[in-house]
């Protein structure tokens, strides 16, 4: 009777040391999102939102780079007008307003979306305005400047890119750490 649990106890053991040996250690990789994330009236997509802070969690800078997807599903344009965030703070956008072409994905390749300062807190309830679309409130994470984040951009370089590119885009994830508090026609995922 023993045989059988010490062969399936081998299996697993070298089955576990084969994946990590190939570079499928849980540990290290890096997550594919842990921001807030929120669906807008069925045409836009928020995704991956978060504050980027300093390397001490405890201490904020005085400015931080805002970041996130916002994926825009209609047939016609939409605007970012403004993001607020309660408690304090302003929140300036790369562009004002921030241009969000029909089927493109604004904020991608590690370029910020705008830059808040008056952080506090390490999570930030933030209100993202839009033209056409309903408003949305999200409670907006700080990452601390370390492991993966440590190489991002402390500011925008410039307004993201809204030119539609050649191709489509792909769909991005929607798994996530990050909360959203829905408005009246935004529906959460994460």
């Amino acid at each position: 009777m023993m045989r059988p649990i010490a062969a399936v106890v081998v299996a697993v053991a070298l089955t576990a040391s084969g994946c990590m040996n190939a570079g499928f250690d849980e540990a290290n990789r890096v997550p594919q999102n842990d921001g807030a994330n929120a669906n807008v009236g069925g045409t836009l997509s928020l995704r991956n939102i978060f504050l980027l802070g300093g390397a001490d969690s405890a201490s904020h800078p005085p400015q931080q780079a805002l970041y996130g997807v916002i994926v825009n599903d209609a047939q016609r344009p939409d605007q970012l007008e403004r993001v607020t965030m309660e408690g304090g703070g302003t929140v300036q956008l790369t562009g004002q307003p921030l241009t969000l072409p029909p089927d493109y994905a604004v904020g991608t390749g590690n370029k910020p979306i705008g830059t808040a300062s008056g952080v506090r807190g390490n999570v930030v309830p933030m209100t993202f305005t839009f033209r056409d679309a309903e408003p949305v409130r999200l409670m907006v994470p700080v990452k601390a400047r370390t492991g993966h984040f440590a190489n991002l951009p402390t500011a925008p370089a410039g307004p993201p890119s809204s030119a539609p590119p050649a191709t489509a885009p792909p769909s991005p994830g929607t798994t996530g750490q990050g909360t959203a508090s829905p408005g009246p026609t935004a529906t959460t995922t994460g």
